[in-house]
């Protein structure tokens, strides 16, 4: 017998101590990743450690804090604030709660932004995704916002209007089940031989009503699925659940009138409506609670601009925006139309629009294309060259994509299925009604046996455990680290032959590495002490990379804050020292005389180290891609940075090299798609460049969810250190697939036997009452088994 060890915050050896997930690739000091790594020290830090306390088990790792995160939206609220008279009621969506411990952290730091008065008050609504703030003007709002982005949290405008269905579906499931129960009450006297009297008769019509009532209630939840679907031509299982309520009811309803017992089963047509509520329930739960971790998208409409008129800056819909505006863009800020720059040199970042990993520089004068992003550490300004209605940007940001939830259960798997199971059940009732009418010339046990048949042959079984199933393994999902927001997903997985990658942002982090962090420690203690000021003053990513390297050094360099240090766009960053001595770290023309390389350290014009970055994989990129093309899959690369670094990057995973396709604008992407998806693909990018393919795409995935517009138009959203979830996605899909197909063979095998005992009319509403649920809980039982959370799979 083995015994395992725990740690302070209650997780076995081996877990993240954070999220409690597996330690894969890239785990460091006992963290899955650096968001985990980031929040449990923010946690310590702050005396925040009852967290875990309230956590209650494994959650999805930290999605990492995002510095540049748009917050335009708060000069409105802040406004309004500012104009209030006491208490105000403020709205705000919120991204990223998954527990109780997460609405305790937030209240806990609503608590220490002075909000311990009793006027003032927080109130979130985790299963909305939702926070109420009951605030003064006084209340620092913005630092509020900051310090919950810091744990991996987003504030944002309310714009989740609707309650989640599922909510609804908990009162229909409460009635439907006070039905049953007292219907079952009603049947037990009858079962038991009570057949006549006035007690008998009170029975009858009370189970009659009941079962009424279970059809208009729960029953129409199927019903109108079913009606809209075959509207529409297509197929899912809830026309053979809406066909076995409305038939079963029917024909029980016909023997009740007829005044025949045995042919009356509405207290299992009442159990059967309740359970298949509650399956209902169990499918569309996890996917809303995916939904609900993100903020809203509403697109381009959505998009703000700080406009420059009259001497003052005011935040405006990007709508608004005309040829000849003057824009103020901030540091993180989108260009959200084509625009010319009119402040001095900038450097800016085109990786959302075109994939290029590096950012570019641009002088006064030139045109800055729409999507942009300013990574310069100081606002500049803008001409709009042409109106919103015209930018670019607003086609890359448009969606046709649409969450209908009949047609999510419609895939072409479900719809044989379903076109199968209905004929067939049809048919045999026609056939058993044919042989006791016409045959056995029996009318009476014609419609006793009939309705018999097409009770017993209501999915009951399979309309519980495929619920309960999908929950299973979107839950599980979640607890990878990967969140589902449509419910048809898993079933189009088993499909995918084709995986695709974009590069900048998904194979890689976004972030660049130094190639040889030990030259910094042969560096002179003034060099280290200069290049260290020099990097921490700037937001380029060469020099985040080097800032990295120096923190994690044995010996980092100190900060001095009375240097100056001035940023040339394009070319690098200077420090002028007391001692009269320049320090210089760009490129090398730049910084030194004669000097050529990608990153150069110079001191007054004299070269003192040449340095050298390259992007970063995610760190089990090599490993996961292999794994994926083991499988027999094809693993593409789809990226709009230049060729030669795509094709660098298929080397490095071990990609042919025709698999790297590189170039790309974001309509090429999209070409490419239609060209090769003969629904076998999976589309995985992050920026708004990869919008319009990952649409096309026959299934999608995002790593992002720092921009709420990609994950609203994807499948999936992923937010791991690794790739780990794209495999465990389709590994969990192989593994749904075959309980599904191995419930329907033990359905099939139950059908096949109660069929033949209706046929004989040996089917009473007592042995169907009790055949029905032990083979329900059978499957259910099996279901669980296969897909809980001890099984290989998840371990894969």
């Amino acid at each position: 017998m083995t015994t395992e060890a725990f740690d302070e915050t209650g997780l076995a050896e081996g877990a993240c101590r954070h999220c409690g997930g597996d330690l894969g690739a890239g785990a460091r000091a006992g963290f899955c990743c650096a968001g985990c790594r980031v929040v449990n020290g923010l946690l310590s830090s702050g005396g925040l450690l009852r967290y875990y306390d309230l956590r209650g088990g494994v959650i999805g790792p930290a999605a990492p804090a995002t510095a540049a995160r748009d917050v335009k939206w708060l000069d409105a609220v802040e406004a309004t604030l500012a104009s209030a008279e006491g208490p105000r009621r403020v709205d705000l969506d919120l991204q990223g709660v998954q527990c109780a411990a997460c609405v305790w952290l937030v209240d806990s730091l609503f608590a220490r932004h002075g909000a311990q008065a009793s006027r003032l008050a927080v109130t979130v609504n985790p299963a909305l995704g939702r926070v109420e703030l009951l605030v003064t003007r006084d209340f620092p709002l913005r630092d509020f916002v900051d310090d919950v982005g810091r744990f991996g949290y987003a504030l944002g405008p309310a714009l989740k209007a609707e309650a989640p269905r599922s909510s609804a579906l908990l009162g229909r499931i409460g009635l439907c089940a006070a039905f049953a129960m007292n219907a079952m009450i009603f049947a037990i006297p009858v079962h038991l031989g009570l057949r006549d009297g006035a007690v008998y008769a009170a029975f009858r019509w009370a189970s009659m009503l009941l079962a009424l009532a279970s059809v208009a209630v729960g029953g129409s939840v199927f019903i109108g699925s079913a009606w809209r679907s075959l509207r529409r031509g297509v197929l899912h299982l809830d026309v053979p659940i809406a066909l076995g309520v409305v038939l079963a009811y029917a024909g029980s309803l016909w023997n009740f009138l007829a005044g025949r017992d045995g042919g009356a089963f509405f207290d299992t047509v009442c159990v059967f409506i309740a359970l298949m509520l509650t399956g209902r329930w169990l499918q569309e739960r996890v996917v809303e609670r995916n939904r609900a971790l993100l903020l809203a998208s509403d697109g381009a409409e959505g998009l703000l601009a700080r406009r420059v008129r009259g001497g003052r800056v005011e935040v405006v819909r990007c709508g608004e925006l005309v040829e000849g505006d003057d824009l103020l863009v901030a540091p993180g800020d989108l260009v959200p139309v084509a625009a010319e720059l009119t402040s001095g040199a900038a450097s800016l970042s085109l990786d959302w629009i075109t994939g290029e990993s590096a950012p570019a520089a641009f002088a006064r004068g030139d045109v800055v294309p729409a999507g942009a992003s300013n990574l310069g550490a100081e606002a500049v300004t803008v001409r709009a060259r042409e109106a919103f209605a015209d930018s670019s940007l607003r086609a890359l940001l448009r969606s046709t994509r649409a969450d209908a939830a009949d047609a999510a259960r419609a895939t072409p798997w479900w719809q044989r299925v379903t076109r199968v199971y209905v004929a067939a059940v049809l048919s045999l009732a026609a056939l058993c009604f044919a042989y006791w009418f016409g045959w056995r010339h029996d009318p009476v046990r014609a419609l006793q046996a009939t309705t018999a048949l097409l009770v017993v042959t209501c999915p009951c079984a399979f309309g519980l455990a495929t619920p309960t199933a999908y929950e299973m393994a979107l839950a599980g999902l979640r607890r990878a680290g990967l969140f589902v927001r449509s419910a048809s997903l898993l079933d189009r997985l088993p499909e995918v032959r084709r995986v695709v990658f974009d590069k900048t942002g998904t194979l890689t982090t976004g972030a660049l590495r130094l190639l040889r962090p030990e030259a910094l420690d042969e560096l002179p203690d003034d060099a280290r002490a200069a290049l260290y000021n020099l990097v921490v003053r700037s937001t380029h990513p060469k020099s985040v990379a080097v800032r990295r390297a120096l923190d994690a050094s044995e010996d980092p360099a100190d900060f001095d804050a009375s240097l100056a240090v001035r940023e040339v766009p394009g070319a690098g960053v200077e420090l002028a020292g007391s001692d009269g001595v320049t320090w210089r770290l760009g490129r090398g023309a730049w910084a030194a005389t004669e000097a050529t390389g990608d990153l150069v350290l110079a001191r007054s014009g004299a070269a003192v180290a040449s340095l050298e970055t390259a992007e970063e994989l995610r760190p089990d990129a090599r490993e996961e891609v292999a794994a994926l093309a083991a499988t027999g899959r094809e693993v593409w690369i789809l990226s709009g940075d230049e060729p030669a670094r795509v094709a660098a990057m298929a080397r490095a995973l071990g990609l042919p090299p025709d698999r790297a396709v590189g170039g790309c604008s974001p309509a090429d992407k999209a070409r490419w798609i239609d060209a090769h998806d003969r629904r076998d693909t999976w589309m995985i990018g992050d920026g708004i460049n990869d919008g319009p393919a990952v649409e096309r795409a026959f299934c999608s995935a995002t790593p992002t969810v720092d921009r709420p517009f990609m994950p609203a138009r994807t499948d999936a959203w992923f937010v791991t250190a690794g790739l780990r979830p794209v495999r465990l996605a389709l590994l969990a899909a192989a593994a749904l697939a075959r309980v599904h197909r191995r419930n329907l063979a033990v359905a099939t095998v139950y059908n096949v036997g109660t069929v033949a005992l209706a046929f004989a009319g040996l089917m009473s509403p007592l042995l169907c009452a009790i055949v029905m649920p032990l083979t329900s809980l059978s499957i259910l039982l099996a279901t669980v088994a296969s897909l809980s959370p001890g099984r290989p799979l998840w371990r894969s």
